[in-house]
């Protein structure tokens, strides 16, 4: 579950960051929509995925150091959106 972890945080960030950059660019309402229902998917499918690996950190504590690296690697993802929230509303309001 670590490994599926990581690789979401990462593929999460890399899809948001290139919506972002790709309707800074653009424009395009419709990237703004399809930022905003990504951030949301995005959001449930974490959180997820968060509350699985917890439950195998509780089963398994003898890997409790790769468990909990791998959630804030996913955690990290939060200050990254709330970052591209702002400028969204700073520059485009």
């Amino acid at each position: 579950m670590n490994y599926v972890g990581k690789t979401l945080a990462y593929y999460s960030a890399l899809i948001g960051t290139l919506i972002f950059i790709t309707y800074l660019i653009s424009g395009s309402f419709f990237l703004l929509i399809t930022g905003a229902v990504f951030t949301l998917s995005a959001a449930l499918i974490n959180i997820t995925v968060i509350a699985l690996i917890i439950i195998e950190l509780i089963s398994y504590q003898k890997h409790w150091r790769n468990a909990v690296v791998t959630i804030i690697w996913m955690l990290l993802n939060i200050p990254l959106a709330i970052s591209y929230m702002l400028i969204l509303s700073y520059f485009h309001a």
